[in-house]
């Protein structure tokens, strides 16, 4: 079973599925729920080696985060 873990602990060359936020809704969580950041939706790092902020792959689009940013969002390897 897999255990649920931050956008900032996923590893290269796997997909994850976004499970949900950890702090109560915000408005910067509406915002990345308005970017593609929804339940269920696969996600993976994208092939860009940058350290901080981290680039993700979801819905076709790159997107950067944060660590801070990316450590609310969390995830499951589907």
């Amino acid at each position: 079973m897999s255990q649920n873990i931050n956008l900032t602990e996923i590893s290269k060359g796997k997909t994850y599925l976004i499970l949900g936020f950890e702090n109560h809704p915000s408005e910067y969580t509406q915002k990345l729920h308005k970017m593609g950041f929804v339940e269920g939706t696969p996600i993976e790092l994208a092939p860009v080696h940058l350290s901080d902020p981290i680039v993700f792959q979801i819905r076709g689009s790159r997107i950067a985060l944060r660590k801070k940013e990316a450590q609310q969002i969390l995830v499951q390897e589907s």
